[in-house]
């Protein structure tokens, strides 16, 4: 698959976000064309970032991923929510976090004030990712205590994914706890993902720091 003429030209481009699974692959298998048009953007120098709602496993293994793929990109150029979701903890000086995420996942969160979610009473956020068969009836039960623990508590997710398809069918995915917690606390979680519009602009911000504001429109 070659680069379209129409957009080849560039006319207008001021810079791209673009999605990962099912643009440039589907699974395991690259999708056709893929790495030929990340290519061509690192060639004309069009800023990107790929975005994508994985919080599953930590963006280095995102990024040797795409190498196996013919994809050479860096970890910088990849906007997940937990990235999104630290800048926030770190723009309002949280004093204390409690992460209901994959152990991978939380690399991403090093250097922030987090706490053992299992032995916390009370905490100024709950940070809750696609702990896939890591999720039972007592975890669910820990986040919605802490998040009862002060009516000042933040639930922090990281994206509303309802399903997503794994080798044996159909898997939950973090939106579905999302919103039990919602539901119980009466609280409105603080999404960090797709399809939320805070998340592409986060995206913009890190992609312009100290370059010419792009227009979002």
């Amino acid at each position: 698959m070659g680069i379209p003429a129409d957009f080849r030209s560039g006319d207008g481009m001021e810079a791209l976000l673009i999605d990962l699974d099912g643009v440039l692959y589907e699974g395991d298998k690259a999708v056709n064309g893929g790495a030929e048009a990340v290519a061509w953007l690192q060639q004309e120098g069009i800023p990107f970032r790929f975005v994508t709602n994985t919080s599953s496993r930590p963006r280095q293994n995102i990024v040797e991923k795409l190498a196996a793929m013919g994809v050479s990109v860096t970890v910088e150029q990849l906007f997940t929510p937990p990235v999104a979701a630290r800048q926030w903890l770190v723009d309002q000086q949280v004093a204390s976090v409690a992460l209901f995420v994959p152990v991978a996942t939380a690399t991403e969160f090093v250097g922030l004030p987090v706490v053992d979610s299992s032995l916390a009473t009370g905490v100024d956020a709950v940070v809750l990712g696609d702990l896939g068969q890591g999720w039972s009836f007592e975890r669910l039960n820990q986040a919605f205590r802490l998040l009862m623990s002060s009516p000042d508590t933040q639930l922090v997710a990281l994206g509303l994914t309802r399903y997503w398809a794994v080798d044996d069918g159909l898997q939950l995915d973090v939106g579905p706890f999302v919103k039990a917690l919602e539901y119980a606390t009466g609280k409105t979680a603080v999404v960090m993902g797709k399809p939320s519009a805070e998340f592409f602009h986060a995206a913009l911000q890190q992609l312009t720091a100290g370059q010419k504001p792009l227009n979002p429109a």
